[in-house]
């Protein structure tokens, strides 16, 4: 027996217990254990009565049975996926008055079926509350008056007697009264019961409260003291901190100083590079174009034709020399495009620069350790490779006698900032390196050598201090950095950082203009504005002797009012013109009365952002004073075919 009670045990407690969740407060776990004992009681009992009704031939009472325990089931199994106790239990107990009502209208086995109506008043109140159970038991109590009123007034039903009536309304009324007062009075101490025990959990917290700062208090004396020597210890080393911190501030500070005193110098440079270049390139251009002039005319067996030519290649050198005035003070044009820095080490390794240079050296060995895929970077071809000629040029002189120059180009990348000459943030760079093994430099050389003019070598003899200084401001023109590493006796390396970007601007508008042809032109008109009368000179007896019909204008408003009346095939603009308009602004307006005007943008100095704002609306190509004759023809020749 007691090993069957063990076996049913765990099943009952499921069955009884199905449909509880954690929502779920005493009251509603108490209505759904009932719920589904009386749910698993009236299947038991609604299928035994009913196989015996069905027995007894009362086929009637027997699906009524039958229906009512489905009925049962079905409200528990509900329950059980549900969990929602308050409609369960309604269901239940409107489902039980329409059974209880069915089996009284039947009467049962030998009309005993009215004995079940006695615990539907219990069952109701307990399940629907004082108000919906009694107004559920007074629907059944009225169904029930009805029936026996039928029943007792005609001759055809004869379920129950009058002597049944008179004893069975009022037993039912005197079950109803009292579980009334049994459920009202349940309900009255079951809220009081809560009542009490929210006190009483009012009561605990309080209690639990009272202890923790009792806890808290007892901890407090050991904790004080624990929090005192952590102050002590903090205060410590925050002294310790402090004093590191105000040496690293000196330090800083000494830096900034030099780095403020340098920058006041390029500044300073850099005005006076500014100031000159402009002039001085305009009188560059007719030491250049003068005598390409008197070349196109004399005879190629002319004894004059070889003091032209030097005349000619002068006045080049000297733009060259006011072009590294420009990159020093970092305010020359630079277009960029793709860039691979192994074009720019080969290219000048197979330059006549580099072998005159080698020829002076020939006892100085080279190593060349290019690496292979090396990604492009954004920038000018030819900045770079006078920044690596410079780099090339002092590595050779580093060396007295005999001796290496290593080149190396690589891919190098940074998962934090790199601490060296100066801070290089993370990222990914092309790196080109030029390393000697000469006598290297002191700490305090190696912080001077990007100063304007500083050499230790005799000024005017092997070059003008400008070099490293030209190094710095290219690799800062294309958003780099400078990395030394020199030791006294064992050589210098410096290391060019250019960062690798995922975006590089086209190369249409930076072509190299080959000189080894000119083009002449078919009669196209031609306008040219410059402020200078010599430029003006110049540049018209060019063009007419390259085939051009050419007019001149000395300022933007003459040019303007000038293609109001007549228009032109290509405009010729010089970029700065302080007494008017400068070129880009002549060509915004002519550009409103002629959107497609074909323009060359020519000028010894400009800002970049003026150039490219310019290039961006729409001028063919940017020429740099001073300019050769082949250099414009050709530019002349791609603007007005439609190349560039």
């Amino acid at each position: 027996m007691k090993s069957l009670f063990a076996f049913l045990e765990r099943p009952l407690k499921g069955i009884i217990a199905s449909g509880v969740r954690e929502r779920h407060d005493s009251e509603a776990k108490r209505r759904i254990f009932f719920v589904n004992i009386l749910a698993l009681v009236g299947v038991i009992f609604l299928v035994t009565l009913g196989m015996l009704a069905f027995y007894q031939h009362a086929t009637v009472l027997g699906t009524a049975d039958f229906v009512g325990a489905l009925f049962f089931f079905l409200v528990a199994l509900y329950l059980h996926y549900t969990g929602n106790e308050p409609v369960s239990a309604r269901i239940f107990a409107y489902g039980a008055n329409l059974l209880f009502c069915l089996l009284f209208y039947t009467g049962g086995v030998k009309s005993t079926a009215f004995m079940w109506l006695y615990t539907y008043p219990t069952l109701s109140f307990f399940l629907l509350g004082p108000a919906r159970g009694l107004a559920s038991s007074l629907f059944l109590f009225l169904f029930t008056i009805c029936f026996l009123m039928y029943d007792l007034s005609v001759t055809t039903v004869n379920v129950y007697t009058f002597d049944f009536a008179v004893r069975f309304i009022p037993s039912f009324l005197v079950v109803l009264f009292f579980s009334f007062l049994l459920e009202f009075h349940r309900k009255k101490a079951t809220a009081s019961m809560v009542d009490k025990q929210t006190s009483l959990a009012h009561l605990v917290k309080k209690l639990i409260k009272k202890e923790k700062q009792l806890e808290e208090a007892r901890n407090h004396l050991e904790q004080r003291v624990a929090d005192r020597t952590v102050e002590l210890l903090a205060a410590n080393e925050k002294l310790v901190k402090e004093i590191n911190e105000r040496k690293k501030t000196e330090e800083e500070r000494k830096r900034l100083e030099a780095e403020l005193s340098s920058a006041q110098k390029m500044e300073l440079l850099g005005r006076l590079a500014g100031g000159v270049a402009h002039d001085l390139n305009n009188v560059l251009t007719g030491i250049v174009g003068y005598p390409d002039l008197l070349l196109m005319d004399l005879p190629e067996d002319s004894h004059l034709r070889s003091p032209l030519v030097n005349i000619k290649k002068s006045g080049e050198k000297a733009a060259a020399i006011v072009q590294d005035l420009l990159t020093l003070a970092r305010r020359g044009v630079m277009h960029k495009k793709r860039v691979s820095l192994n074009d720019v080490v080969t290219e000048y390794l197979h330059s006549p620069e580099y072998s005159r240079l080698h020829d002076n050296h020939h006892d100085v060995v080279v190593e060349q350790q290019l690496a292979g895929h090396l990604p492009e970077i954004e920038g000018s071809a030819l900045h770079l490779q006078k920044a690596f000629m410079n780099l090339v040029m002092n590595a050779y002189e580093a060396l007295e006698g005999p001796g290496t120059v290593t080149i190396v180009t690589e891919i190098v990348r940074f998962d934090k900032e790199h601490n060296g000459y100066e801070c290089i943030e993370k990222g990914a760079y092309a790196v080109v390196s030029v390393k000697d093994s000469g006598s290297g430099m002191p700490a305090k050389v190696v912080q001077k050598i990007f100063e304007p003019f500083y050499t230790r070598k005799q000024m005017g003899r092997s070059g003008t201090g400008l070099g490293m200084t030209v190094v710095w401001g290219t690799v800062k023109d294309h958003d780099g950095y400078v990395d030394i590493i020199s030791v006294p006796g064992h050589g210098t390396a410096i290391s060019l950082y250019f960062p690798l970007h995922s975006s590089l601007v086209s190369p249409s508008r930076d072509k190299a203009l080959p000189l080894t042809a000119m083009h002449h032109g078919a009669g196209q008109s031609i306008l040219i504005v410059d402020d200078v009368e010599e430029q003006r000179i110049l540049g018209s007896t060019l063009l007419k002797k390259l085939g051009y019909q050419v007019w001149v204008v000395s300022s933007g408003e003459d040019a303007v009012a000038f293609v109001r009346d007549q228009s032109v095939d290509l405009v010729i603009l010089d970029m700065i013109m302080p007494s008017g308009m400068d070129g880009l602004d002549t060509y915004k307006q002519i550009c409103a009365l002629y959107p497609d005007q074909k323009g060359i943008i020519i000028s010894g100095y400009s800002e970049n952002d003026r150039v490219t704002e310019a290039m961006q609306l729409g001028i063919g190509a940017y020429l740099k004073k001073p300019y050769t004759v082949e250099e414009i023809s050709r530019v002349m020749h791609d603007v007005l075919s439609g190349e560039l």
